[in-house]
C-alpha cells in the first residue's frame, strides 16, 4: 500500500505573510488612487473570503477593489468611468469620497472550472460599477497584462525590479519583494526533518500542489510566457527545494499547449491532484501533466500509468477546501480507473477557529499544528 502525501503551500508549508502584505499594500494603493488614503480592510472580511473557498489573492484583490468601488458609487450615483481600474480610481478621487467604514463582498456560488472572480462577474455582483469596468476588474485575473489588480499585486510580491525583469513592464510603485521579507515557514525544524525523513526513506511519496505561479514543467520548450518562480521560492524557504511540485506555471504551460483554460486544471478540479499524485510517484513533470490533459479530453477513458500502484492511500494537507476537493475528485477518477484508493483529508488550521469550523463541516480531520498531523499520520519521530 503506497502512501501519497499532497501538500498545499500557502497556509500549510508556508505562512503566506508576503502575499497577505502584498494584498493589503495593493488595496491601499487602489484606495489612495480613489482618494481614500485612510482606508483599511478588516481582517475578518479576508477570513470570510477564505472560509467561502476564495483563497487566492488573485481573486481576493479584484473582489475587494470592486467592493470599494461599489461602496463609493452606491452613494454617488451613476458615473461615466474608464474601463481601466487605475484610471477609474483616479476619476473617483475627483469626487472626494469618504472611505467606507466596512466593505462587503456579496456571497455568490463558486463554479468548478472558473476562477472565483469570474464566478462573481457571472453572478452580477457590484451592480453600481459600469459594465466595462466590472468586466475589466473581475475577468482575466491570472493575466498580468490584462488585469490591473494582478499587475499591481505582482509588483509588491516580486519587488519592483524583479517584476520588470520577469514581465518586461514598467513598475507603477517602488517596492521590495514582499515574499522575501514577510513569508515564514509553517514547519519548524523538527517537523520538517520528520516529514523529509519519511519522504526520503520512501515511507511516503510526496508532492506540493499550489495555485502559486511557478516555473513551467521540466523539459518544456520555451513559449515566451513569464514564469515567476514563486512556488519554488516557498520550497526553498522551508528547506525542501527538490520536493516534486505542480504549480500554476506548470499547469498554465500544458493548458496553453492543449488550448484549455488553466482553471479547468487547477484545484478544486481533479486534474491538479492527479498530476501531483503522478509526480509524487516518480513520473516526470511534463509526461504526467500531458497524461492528465489527455484524460481530461476523454474522461470516459481509464487513467492508467505504470507509476500508479494498484492500492494507495491518498493523503492531502490543506488549510482551505480547494485542494481537498481536488484530491477527493482525483481519488474518484482513480477508483473509476480500477485502482483502490483511500483518501485522508487533513486540515491545518494554525489555531484559526473559522478554518477549523469550515473544514470540519466537510469531514476534514483538523489539526492546529504540523506536529499533530505527523503524529496522527504515524510518521516517526526524529531520532
Amino acid at each position: 500500500m503506497k502512501r501519497i502525501l499532497l501538500l498545499d503551500i500557502d497556509g500549510v508549508l508556508v505562512r503566506p505573510l508576503g502575499y497577505r502584505a502584498a494584498l493589503r499594500a495593493s488595496l491601499a494603493t487602489f484606495a489612495a488612487w480613489m482618494g481614500c488614503d485612510s482606508f483599511q480592510v478588516e481582517e475578518a472580511l479576508i477570513s470570510e473570503l477564505e472560509a467561502q473557498g476564495i483563497s487566492s489573492e488573485f481573486d481576493m484583490l479584484p473582489l475587494l477593489v470592486g467592493a470599494l468601488f461599489d461602496a463609493i458609487l452606491a452613494t454617488s450615483g451613476p458615473l461615466v468611468l474608464s474601463a481601466d481600474p487605475e484610471q477609474a480610481a483616479h476619476q473617483v478621487a475627483a469626487l472626494q469620497p469618504q472611505p467606507p467604514r466596512h466593505l462587503q463582498v456579496p456571497t455568490f456560488p463558486l463554479q468548478e472550472g472558473i476562477f472565483p472572480a469570474e464566478a462573481a462577474y457571472r453572478n452580477g455582483i457590484y451592480p453600481h460599477l459600469p459594465e466595462e469596468l466590472r468586466r475589466s476588474l473581475l475577468l482575466n485575473t491570472r493575466d498580468v497584462f490584462q488585469s490591473a489588480t494582478t499587475r499591481l499585486f505582482q509588483q509588491y510580491v516580486l519587488g519592483s525590479r524583479r517584476f520588470g525583469e520577469v514581465y518586461g513592464l514598467p513598475a507603477q510603485v517602488q517596492a521590495p519583494a514582499y515574499l522575501q521579507i514577510y513569508d515564514q515557514p509553517l514547519l519548524d525544524s523538527i517537523c520538517r526533518t520528520r516529514l523529509e525523513n519519511a519522504w526520503r526513506r520512501g515511507e511516503i511519496r510526496a508532492a506540493a500542489m499550489t495555485a502559486r505561479p511557478s516555473l513551467p514543467p521540466r523539459g518544456a520548450t520555451s513559449d515566451g510566457e513569464p514564469y515567476p518562480p514563486e512556488a519554488e521560492a516557498a520550497l526553498e524557504l522551508i528547506g525542501l527545494p527538490d520536493l516534486p511540485l505542480v504549480g500554476l506555471g506548470k499547469l498554465a504551460y500544458v493548458a496553453r499547449q492543449a488550448k484549455l483554460a488553466v482553471e479547468s486544471l487547477l484545484k478544486p478540479a481533479p486534474a491538479q491532484a492527479l498530476a501531483a499524485t503522478l509526480v509524487a510517484l516518480g513520473e516526470d513533470e511534463l509526461p504526467a501533466l500531458e497524461r492528465v490533459v489527455a484524460w481530461l479530453r476523454q474522461p470516459s477513458q481509464a487513467l492508467r500509468c505504470e507509476h500508479l500502484p494498484e492500492q494507495m492511500e491518498l493523503h492531502v494537507v490543506e488549510d482551505t477546501l480547494g485542494g481537498i476537493r481536488s484530491a477527493r475528485a482525483a481519488a474518484t477518477v482513480l477508483q473509476q480507473s480500477g485502482y483502490s484508493v483511500c483518501v485522508y483529508a487533513w486540515g491545518l488550521t494554525d489555531g484559526t477557529p473559522l478554518k477549523r469550523e469550515t473544514l470540519a463541516r466537510h469531514g476534514v480531520n483538523c489539526c492546529d499544528t504540523w506536529e499533530e498531523i505527523l503524529d496522527q499520520m504515524g510518521l516517526s519521530e526524529v531520532r
